[in-house]
């Protein structure tokens, strides 16, 4: 009987594309980057010598920040947990938010009701 040596079990996993990112997480860390340039470039608009053009410059350097930063804190968060571990906590923390129905997030502590005391070693 045939054995296969090696079986492809990481054929439909989505490569990585540099630095731990797969091709989705590179592009939401770029675009989460570029959202943090707005507040980032606000109080370098009052330089005078600086003015509005600190805004667009702020997001279009702090993607490249937020790229290079998060690279190796997201391959370290990801390490030893299934492909899609990052979207999943992204989709949980929507639903524990309020901004996602989709996901229930429910937990409670189990409760034991008895009416009457467990006597240990006699059946009842």
């Amino acid at each position: 009987m045939a054995v296969i040596e090696f079986l492809p079990d990481r054929l439909n996993t989505p490569p990585v594309v540099w630095r731990g990112f797969t091709a989705g997480e590179f592009l939401l860390a770029a675009a989460v980057g570029f959202v943090l340039g707005i507040p980032v470039s606000l109080p370098l608009v009052f330089i005078p010598a600086v003015g509005w053009i600190a805004i667009p410059t702020c997001m279009l350097i702090m993607p490249i920040i937020v790229v290079f930063i998060g690279g190796r804190w997201v391959s370290n968060y990801k390490r030893g947990k299934p492909d899609n571990y990052l979207w999943r906590r992204l989709e949980e923390l929507h639903a524990r938010a309020g901004l996602f129905r989709g996901l229930i997030v429910h937990s409670r502590a189990w409760a034991l009701r008895r009416t009457r005391p467990v006597k240990r070693g006699v059946i009842q």
